[in-house]
């Protein structure tokens, strides 16, 4: 995965399961310190990523 911001290839992946079994990637561009997470190939906002374990913690 290359950053969206600055193109740099040394962007750390991690793959998380959500409690309701979402499977999500968080990235961290090494170089330009960007982060962003992903759901099924499209952006997620960690806002959304919040409401998901918050709503599933009921």
């Amino acid at each position: 995965m290359d950053c969206p911001r600055c193109s740099q290839e040394d962007v750390l992946e991690i793959e998380h399961v959500l409690p309701d079994d979402i499977e999500v990637r968080f990235f961290f561009c090494h170089n330009c310190e960007r982060k962003w997470w992903d759901k099924g190939g499209e952006y997620i906002d960690v806002a959304q990523i919040l409401e998901i374990v918050r709503q599933a913690s009921r």
